[in-house]
């Protein structure tokens, strides 16, 4: 069988891990708010507020924290910190038996 110009035959290459990696909430951070559940910590500053970034981690869109949901709650505040004039963000994980009290 002759084929068309510019088609042959080729398995695809593996793929490369999909999306981005995350900068904010990163595994390494993950895994200290679920050692210390309710308590706040930095995770990172922005010179601007990060509405979209939050409301991802908040709603487990971030794919390495999805397996979560469910079991708890991640908890975002960002606060402006006048003397270095950046944006704080805080974060703590809230399991889902702390919420019900």
């Amino acid at each position: 069988m002759t084929m068309p110009d510019g088609m042959y035959a080729k398995t695809p290459a593996r793929p490369e891990k999909e999306g981005r990696q995350p900068r904010l909430l990163t595994d390494e951070k993950v895994r200290v708010l679920l050692a210390t559940p309710n308590t706040w910590y930095v995770i990172g500053q922005s010179n601007n507020y990060i509405s979209g970034t939050v409301k991802n981690i908040m709603s487990f869109e971030q794919q390495s924290i999805k397996h979560l949901k469910g079991l708890g709650n991640f908890k975002v505040v960002q606060r402006k910190d006048k003397v270095n004039n950046v944006i704080d963000i805080y974060c703590k994980w809230v399991p889902i038996a702390d919420e019900e009290e």
